[in-house]
């Protein structure tokens, strides 16, 4: 077949793109595939850092995207019945919709509290698909292998009476007020005698169950509180849109201790994962303060939200879990010290607003669980020393070593790369016992210091770097009366900058991700660099994978916006160090 067939056949463009791909393309695609390779679990930790920590046990890599939500109650969307791995697919696709009918059957007739702004067929479909879903997991494997009248049987006798009264109340999402209550602070006193005395922290119920919705009002917006049972009270509410003005809702209680004595005070609720956000200004006596976060209704579970003035707390370096409460200029002044007024203000969130409060859910859990500024600066701090001790003591050690001679010199050199062949572990105990009894322990000074003692890898990058330079820059620099020190610095060093970079970097990110070393030398947690800090996430919720992930993409971030930015001067300082002498 001639060329001009193959065109014809094929087209030219198609041609050429062929033969692309057979000479240099099918390279492209697998270092393309590469990228996607090791860029997966990248996307798996940055997806698993917006999620919800129930999303997190899913097998969704990114989170379920928030919308906005004009109403309240609504339906929960149900779990997906998942198809067992031993039945064949035809199969299921005939069997789940008769057991789904089986679940909805026997669902109780009478609606739950607060339906009466949902659908019932809806309603009752999704209770139906998230009990199926449920008794489908409990179900014996060998019921499966019998025939559809059995299984269909099986399934009609798994269903739990109690489950059933409850399905549709679980599969309605409310919001729900369960409880109002204040903490007082452990008072300082003297007794009738002028002895010292401490009055212990109080909890004052103020109102919870449906005394909330009979005591608490509707300040202003289109919803209303009504009881749940003696138990909780829900708020019904309806935006038009997520322009709307908020909802506010307002408790006048005598909170029995002044604005001086007041710890915290907490409001649980159970929420109906609408993420509207949740404002607060708390007026107590004369004292007005509002709300200095704004709180997320996430989540379908019980939650605590703690409205906290300036205290003691937030000297400590404990998980601030609260919202803080910042001084406010204006408020409703209350007759009595002790009467308090508060003010929920419950906004809609736009799908964009929603979005981002998901976004910067767990980062801001992950700010305020540990003292995260006081932990960059530490890290800050160490990677500067360490970067300019290295890079010093590298560039210096390495200029004796290719450019001046002197006896000895290669032996020197020889020891020095035999150094490299010691594991760190074997130094490990020495060390400590060195640092411990120059005082050093539980200081930052056994982490910086070694680097300006240099490292024999740097020096032996530099070394072959600096052999690459040409002897005549050297020679004029003496002639034109330069000593050696000075020759050093205005010759050598602006001539293996690209060297500089790459090292920089490997100290930067040997610096960053550092834990071993703060874990063996500090024990006081103000001296902690957040790779050490961060590890109290792991510790202190190692249940919460979503935050933990957070945490981790705080770490990994800079490392890698470091790496991206200055990869060209890394590239070339290997590069060139690699050259023949």
């Amino acid at each position: 077949m001639t060329r001009l067939d193959e065109d014809q056949l094929c087209g030219p463009g198609t041609n050429r793109v062929g033969k692309w791909f057979a000479n240099k393309g099918w390279v492209h695609l697998i270092l393309l595939s590469g990228v996607c390779l090791f860029m997966f679990p990248f996307v798996w930790m940055v997806g698993m850092s917006m999620k919800t920590d129930d999303e997190a046990a899913g097998t969704d890599i990114l989170p379920a995207i928030p919308t906005f939500r004009a109403d309240s109650p609504s339906v929960r969307p149900p779990i997906v019945p998942q198809q067992p791995p031993d039945v064949a697919k035809s199969r299921w696709k005939s069997v789940l919709p008769k057991l789904e009918k089986i679940t909805r059957d026997r669902l109780p007739a009478t609606m739950p509290v607060g339906a009466e702004l949902v659908s019932d067929g809806a309603l009752r479909d999704a209770a139906a698909k998230e009990l199926t879903a449920t008794t489908i997991e409990k179900l014996p494997e060998k019921l499966w292998k019998q025939d559809d009248t059995a299984l269909l049987a099986g399934f009609d006798k798994q269903l739990d009476p109690a489950d059933l009264s409850k399905a549709l109340n679980n599969q309605l999402a409310r919001l729900e007020f369960l409880q109002l209550a204040a903490h007082s602070l452990t008072a300082h006193t003297r007794d009738s005698k002028g002895d010292d005395a401490f009055e212990e922290a109080r909890i004052v119920n103020i109102n919870s169950g449906d005394q909330i919705a009979a005591q608490w009002k509707i300040e202003s917006g289109d919803g209303k509180l009504l009881p749940l049972g003696k138990d909780a009270s829900y708020l019904r509410y309806h935006f038009n849109s997520p322009g709307d003005a908020p909802i506010v809702l307002r408790a006048d209680f005598d909170a029995q201790m002044t604005a001086e004595q007041l710890h915290k005070i907490v409001v649980s609720i159970v929420a109906d994962d609408s993420w509207q956000k949740i404002d607060a200004t708390v007026d107590l006596g004369s004292t007005h303060w509002k709300s200095g976060l704004s709180y997320y209704v996430a989540q379908y579970r019980p939650a605590n939200i703690i409205f906290q003035p300036p205290g003691f707390d937030d000297t400590t370096y404990r998980p601030r879990l609260w919202i803080p409460l910042e001084t406010a200029d204006t408020g409703i002044t209350n007759p009595s010290p002790t009467s308090a007024t508060l003010r929920l203000i419950i906004s809609p969130s736009s799908t964009l607003g929603a979005i981002w409060g998901k976004v910067e859910r767990n980062y801001q859990r992950a700010f305020r669980s540990v003292p995260f500024w006081t932990y960059m600066f530490n890290s800050i701090l160490l990677v500067a020393l360490q970067m300019v001790g290295a890079l010093l003591s590298a560039a210096f050690v390495a200029y004796a070593f290719a450019r001046l001679q002197w006896p000895g010199r290669s032996i020197a050199f020889a020891c020095l790369l035999a150094t490299m062949m010691v594991p760190s572990q074997v130094t490990l105990i020495p060390s400590f016992v060195i640092w411990r009894s120059l005082g050093w322990f539980n200081t930052l000074n056994p982490l910086w210091v070694p680097a300006w003692f240099g490292s024999a890898f740097f020096i032996f990058l530099m070394t072959q770097n600096m052999k690459t330079i040409p002897k005549e820059l050297e020679e004029a620099a003496r002639i034109d009366g330069l000593n050696s020190i000075q020759t050093w610095w205005y010759i050598i060093l602006p001539l293996v900058k690209p060297t500089l970079a790459a090292i920089a970097i490997m100290v930067f990110m040997g610096a960053w991700n550092d834990f071993l070393g703060p874990l063996i030398m500090l024990r006081d947690q103000s001296r902690f660099p957040l790779s050490l800090g961060l590890f109290g996430l792991h510790a202190d919720q190692a249940s919460d994978s979503t935050l933990i992930m957070a945490g981790n993409m705080l770490m990994t971030v800079p490392v890698i916006l470091i790496f991206f930015v200055f990869q060209r001067y890394f590239i070339e300082g290997v590069t060139v160090s690699g050259m023949k002498g």
